[in-house]
């Protein structure tokens, strides 16, 4: 969440900040309203805590009968006006929630995703001199993706990877981790189940793009993750860090669950848009310093990219519009790569900064020079199931086969994938 004393003395930017985002405006006279009435009520606490102090110092030896109706009478006040302190402090922080986080400078202004900048396009588009499938009809044909099955027994949106194409996925995952790794990340497999205050900390339970989208177990109070963000940036929750040990870079995998909430109808065909999907994933921590962590959020794009351009996958670079960000996000890339069944640029990576947005929740703070002060955190894609399926697609030969990147050889071991019908 924002700083209460930043919305106190930037209004008109936050004003800017929840017209630009699509939010209620009113949630800006909400806030202040609140904060007004808890800064008037908390004055009534302290007075009354100083009375109670001036009666106990003025005490010598056994109190009198007035000074002990007096305590008395302040300690009725003091549970009335704790109560009162309380409730709006839960109020206040019920409307603070819902602001989101401050747009970048340079974020273009805009509803959704439709309002998104290109911002370079880099490959080129394959030409084929026959018609090219997409990845499912790709799949069934080589027998390595199977939607039929899996809807019979899962339901819709789930999908097998299978035969050479399971052996694919898995070495799009692991030469994407090492990758990483051998750049000197820090690896992690996370648990895939956090607690629901857990979930909160991370900042996307008041947002449109994923509320209501995890699947959950109630009874046991936790949350399949959507991202291995949802368990790792929580990692450092309620400790304070050594500068010198910034940035501290993760690189996760993971599975990942969404209910996919409010987009029925939208790719029903495929594997695309699914309810578990695999992910590696960049998660970082730097100091609260803007120009680092721009600086680190360029460079996770660029790797990113790099890993794109392994694959020699066709793609373009978005910079998000201030409707299309989550609810913690400063900025916002996409890659948007290049699907040739579909003839577009479908999103397959993000990379956002969040600046301190979740590290307020989350309690996770720096010592420098002497003082405790907020991280910035900052998360990114590095891939998902959905570059295998733009592989397949990018890659398909006219005899229906599909050449593999010479960078996943040594982990496939094959170059190419056949029918064995």
């Amino acid at each position: 969440m924002l700083d209460i004393n930043l919305i106190r003395t930037n209004p008109d930017t936050i004003r800017k900040c929840l017209k630009d985002r699509q939010k209620d405006e009113s949630l800006l006279t909400q806030v202040l309203e609140f904060d007004k009435q808890y800064r008037q009520v908390l004055g009534e606490v302290e007075k009354l805590r100083a009375e109670q102090n001036s009666i106990s110092k003025n005490i010598k030896g056994k109190p009198t009968d007035d000074q002990i109706a007096a305590g008395k009478a302040i300690k009725e006040k003091q549970k009335v006006v704790d109560e009162q302190l309380r409730n709006i402090e839960k109020s206040l922080n019920e409307v603070l929630e819902e602001i989101p986080n401050i747009p970048a400078d340079d974020v273009p202004v805009g509803k959704d995703d439709a309002d998104n900048v290109v911002l370079k396009t880099v490959g080129d588009i394959p030409q084929f001199n026959f018609t090219p499938l997409d990845h499912i009809d790709l799949g069934e044909k080589l027998d390595i993706l199977d939607v039929k099955k899996a809807s019979e027994l899962s339901g819709s949106r789930f999908g097998y990877f299978k035969n050479q194409g399971a052996v694919l996925e898995m070495a799009v995952m692991f030469y994407a981790f090492n990758k990483l790794v051998a750049k000197g990340w820090r690896g992690m497999v996370p648990p895939v189940m956090i607690k629901s205050q857990t979930e909160w900390g991370c900042g996307y339970t008041s947002n449109k793009n994923l509320f209501n989208a995890a699947y959950s177990s109630p009874d046991d109070d936790l949350i399949f993750i959507s991202s291995s963000e949802h368990s790792v940036v929580p990692y450092h929750s309620n400790e304070i860090l050594a500068e010198n040990l910034f940035p501290i870079k993760y690189v996760n995998y993971s599975p990942c669950f969404r209910r996919e909430a409010g987009t029925y109808g939208k790719d029903m065909k495929g594997m695309f848009r699914v309810h578990n999907f695999n992910k590696v994933e960049m998660n970082v921590f730097t100091l609260p310093d803007y120009i680092i962590s721009d600086a680190m959020q360029q460079e996770m794009l660029e790797i990113e990219e790099e890993l794109m351009q392994d694959l020699h996958l066709p793609y373009q670079v978005m910079n998000c519009c201030s409707g299309d960000l989550p609810q913690p996000n400063r900025r916002m890339f996409d890659i948007n790569t290049w699907f040739p069944g579909q003839g577009k640029y479908r999103e397959t990576q993000s990379c956002s900064t969040c600046s301190d947005y979740q590290s307020r929740r989350l309690n996770t703070k720096v010592k420098i020079n002497g003082k405790n002060e907020f991280v910035h955190i900052l998360n990114a894609t590095v891939i998902t199931d959905r570059a295998v399926l733009a592989l397949m697609e990018n890659h398909q030969q006219i005899d229906g086969s599909i050449k593999i990147p010479e960078c996943l050889w040594p982990l496939t071991g094959f170059k190419e994938i056949r029918s064995t019908l």
